[in-house]
C-alpha cells in the first residue's frame, strides 16, 4: 500500500538537501541544473548554490486540470479525503501504459557548452516528461554528461527512472505547492 507524505516548506528544503547529498556522493558535480517547471523548478532552486540554473516547461495534460476552482475545493477537504483521492489517482495512473511525450519546448540557452547537466523534477509518475526533456538535452548537447534527479518516483514502471531519487514506488508526496496542500 502506498503512503502519502506531506512536505511543508521546511521538510521540502531538507529533502532537497538530501537529494543534493546523494548526487554529490555519487561523484557527479553539475555545471548547470535544469529544473522542469513547475515542481522541478522549486526543487532545482534549492540545489547546488553557485551553479548556474535554468528551467524548461513541459507539463502533462492533467496538471492544468488541477488548477483554479478545484484547488479551492481540495484545500477545504479533510486530509484523509485528499489522501484517498491521491491514492485513487495513483491507482488509475498505474493502470495506464506510459506513453512518451514529444518535446515541444525550447531548451534554455544556459545549457550551451555545459559538460555536466543535472535535470531535476519534483516527481516522476509516468516518466514521460523527464524522458522527453532528457532526450531533447542529449540530442542537442551530445557531448554533455546528463543525469536526472527527482524527489519521488511514484509508479512501478516509469519510462525513465532518475539516476537519483529519495522515494520509490510506495510513496506519494504532497508538496508545498500541491493543489490539496492546506495553507
Amino acid at each position: 500500500m502506498k503512503k502519502v507524505l506531506t512536505f511543508d516548506k521546511l521538510r521540502f528544503a531538507a529533502e532537497c538537501r538530501r537529494l543534493e547529498a546523494a548526487v554529490v556522493a555519487s561523484g557527479f558535480v553539475p555545471d548547470v541544473v535544469l529544473g522542469i517547471e513547475s515542481g522541478g523548478r522549486y526543487a532545482a532552486e534549492l540545489l547546488f548554490d553557485g551553479v548556474e540554473h535554468c528551467y524548461v516547461s513541459l507539463r502533462r495534460p492533467g496538471t492544468a486540470a488541477k488548477q483554479g476552482a478545484l484547488t479551492k475545493v481540495l484545500r477545504r477537504m479533510p486530509r484523509f479525503v485528499n489522501d484517498a483521492l491521491r491514492l485513487a489517482e495513483s491507482w488509475v495512473l498505474s493502470r495506464r501504459a506510459p506513453r512518451p511525450a514529444g518535446f515541444h519546448g525550447c531548451l534554455p540557452e544556459g545549457l550551451d557548452g555545459k559538460q555536466a547537466i543535472l535535470i531535476v523534477d519534483d516527481a516522476v509518475d509516468s516518466g514521460s516528461t523527464m524522458l522527453s526533456v532528457r532526450d531533447a538535452v542529449a540530442a542537442a548537447f551530445p557531448q554533455a554528461y546528463v543525469r536526472c534527479a527527482a524527489i519521488v518516483v511514484t509508479t512501478d514502471k516509469p519510462l525513465i527512472v532518475p539516476d537519483y531519487s529519495l522515494y520509490l514506488k510506495n510513496f506519494l508526496i504532497r508538496f508545498p505547492w500541491s493543489a490539496d496542500m492546506k495553507k
